[in-house]
């Protein structure tokens, strides 16, 4: 049974968990990053590609506002071999982001701290102007629970669950394919309810705990199986 995690505290300007499939029209934001956004997180301070397999993630995310900003983007089309740009060209377009965002990230890699110290590659959360501060780093105690207040955070959704989140369906994580430019490979979909910070209920399911501090917080920890 785990009692220890690896604790790791980011703050950013600006954040664009971008809400999938929406190609058209304003870009929009979920209330929460997806764990696929999360790997990509971690695999950058570590400087590679992290499978899915090897490491269970948690979090808490939060921001003080969203904004509204106008921007020229590069479009790319899928020819069925390779990526690469499309044949109209680059286009403006509205698009959502949130102001100063805050996330808590859980992990069960204990030996993966010395690469939040001196991360090699600098994290970003949606693009990659959305540069993040990695804010501390430590390991701390926690308990498992049958039963927790939760909010922050992204849930595979259960009809029995009372809380209240915007249901969307994700890829759990995605694999990179052998050929360079070739795109990735989704592993399976499923669909999963996002819980805005401001959107705390209760839940019971597998995976949760509490950390064994004065100032409890709670977290799922999400296998990627």
């Amino acid at each position: 049974m785990m009692n220890e995690v690896l604790e790791v505290q980011f703050s950013g300007w600006t954040a664009t968990p971008r809400m999938p499939f929406i190609l058209s029209g304003n870009a929009v934001c979920l209330p929460v990053p997806t764990y696929s956004i999360l790997l990509g997180i971690v695999g950058c301070c570590l400087g590679r590609t992290i499978e899915p397999k090897e490491v269970q993630i948690g979090f808490h995310y939060d921001f003080e506002s969203i904004g509204n900003d106008l921007e020229t983007r590069q479009r790319l089309e899928y020819d069925g071999k390779k990526v690469k740009k499309h044949s109209k060209g680059s286009d403006a377009y509205p698009r959502e982001f949130h102001v100063n965002p805050s996330l808590t990230v859980w992990l069960n890699r204990l030996d993966w701290e010395n690469y939040f110290h001196d991360p090699i590659g600098t994290p970003a959360l949606g693009r990659s102007q959305d540069l993040l501060k990695i804010e501390s780093v430590r390991k701390i105690q926690v308990k498992p629970e049958t039963e927790v207040s939760i909010s922050g955070t992204m849930l595979p959704f259960n009809p029995s669950m009372q809380i209240a989140g915007q249901l969307v369906q994700l890829a759990d994580a995605y694999l990179e394919n052998d050929v360079v430019g070739s795109g990735r490979t989704a592993t399976k979909t499923k669909i999963f309810i996002a819980v805005p910070n401001d959107s705390k209920g209760k839940v019971s399911m597998p995976n949760l705990y509490s950390t064994m501090e004065t100032d409890t917080r709670s977290f799922y920890l999400h296998s990627f199986e």
